[in-house]
Order: structure tokens, then C-alpha cells, then sequence
């Protein structure tokens, strides 16, 4: 029974470090939306510069400031792609190891409870026995 508490707890502490892993992969999904927003931000920021700058050396600036940013977006996106199916795979370790993980403590609470129950009929048949001698003495 021992073997078995030692295990649930084993279960519980992979399960937690899964938990933990979906939740540090959701925090660096919102991480990147958040900087490709940034990114689309200044690229929309820069566009509508162009239609009003009448400077050919400001036009050309904002056109290459895209260039540059636009493979950073890319680059981005791919990123953030990678990322969400690691939390998918991630999400389903999970799922498995809480079926595990429940599965497990049902069976130990199940044998706790089989073992209480074991002790209760050994003790009312202890019991049992005494009040069978005092009434034949």
C-alpha cells in the first residue's frame, strides 16, 4: 500500500510539472501575439507615414523599416506555430496523465478502504470472540 501512496504521489508530480509546461508554453504564445501585434502595428504605423511623407529619403526609410520588419513577423508567426503544436502535444500528455494520475489514486483509495473495512470485521471478530466467553463463563 505503501508502494502504491509513493506512486500516486510520483503521478501527481508529473502531472503538475505538465500543468506547468502547458502554462509556460500559453504565457509565450501570449508573449509573441503580443510583440507580432507590435510588429503589425508599426508596419500599419509606417504605411500610412508613406501616403503623407513627400521626402523621397522618408519613403525610402519607411519601405525598408518594413522590409525589415515584415521577416521578423514571418519569423514570428512561424514561432508561434511551433509553439501551439508543442502545447497541443503538451495538452495531451496532460489529458493521458490525469487519467493515470486518477486512475491511480482510485486505486489506492480503494484499497484503503478495503483495508479499514479488513480491520473493522477483524476487530468485531475479536470482539465477537470476547463476548463469547464472558457469556460461557
Amino acid at each position: 500500500m505503501k508502494q502504491l501512496q509513493i506512486l500516486c504521489q510520483q503521478e501527481e508530480k508529473k502531472l503538475s510539472q505538465l500543468g506547468l509546461q502547458k502554462t509556460t508554453a500559453q504565457q509565450q504564445i501570449s508573449r509573441i501575439e503580443q510583440q507580432k501585434q507590435q510588429l503589425g502595428q508599426m508596419i500599419s504605423d509606417y504605411s500610412q507615414a508613406n501616403s503623407r511623407c513627400a521626402s523621397a529619403m522618408l519613403l525610402q526609410n519607411n519601405a525598408q523599416m518594413c522590409q525589415v520588419i515584415e521577416p521578423m513577423l514571418k519569423q514570428l508567426t512561424r514561432k508561434q506555430l511551433l509553439l501551439q503544436q508543442e502545447q497541443q502535444r503538451v495538452h495531451g500528455l496532460w489529458r493521458k496523465q490525469l487519467g493515470r494520475q486518477q486512475s491511480i489514486q482510485w486505486l489506492y483509495n480503494e484499497r484503503v478502504q478495503q483495508h479499514r473495512q479488513l480491520q473493522q470485521k477483524q476487530e468485531q471478530k475479536q470482539l465477537d470472540d470476547l463476548a463469547a466467553r464472558y457469556v460461557r463463563a
